[in-house]
């Protein structure tokens, strides 16, 4: 009987020898050649990341500033004053179309020239002086 047990633990503890360098120790070699492997792409996912938030703290001014005239115009719209609404929004297409008229998206530029031509408030607006 001592000889059946001496003989299953020494079974049991070669297994688990086995499983450990024979399983274990190529599993975690993997696991680091893969990260090294994609550590490049970490870095360049991290330095996207530092972009974009600088990016999104130099547009705060113009964000808050865009959601400023629209918080009138939707003021203006409770109040039913359409007019000033359409002002309001109007000025912010203009000053869109005045600094990137060289620049711009193309598509965009042409059917704000479109809707000038066909919308008299809008153009009263957009070719007039900005207040």
């Amino acid at each position: 009987m001592k000889r059946a047990t001496a003989f299953l633990v020494c079974i049991l503890a070669g297994i688990g020898i086995g499983w450990y360098f024979g399983y274990t120790r190529p599993v975690a070699q993997n696991q680091r050649e893969l990260l090294r492997d994609y550590q490049p792409m970490m870095d360049q996912f991290e330095s996207w990341n530092r972009q974009t938030a600088a990016y999104a703290k130099e547009a705060e001014p113009w964000m808050a500033s865009s959601a400023s005239i629209a918080l009138g115009a939707l003021g203006s719209l409770k109040t039913n004053d359409m007019e000033g609404a359409k002002y309001r929004l109007a000025c912010i297409v203009a000053a869109y179309y005045r600094g990137h008229s060289r620049d711009g998206d193309t598509n965009l530029l042409h059917r704000i020239v479109t809707f000038a031509a066909t919308d008299t408030a809008f153009s009263n607006a957009f070719y007039g002086p900005l207040r």
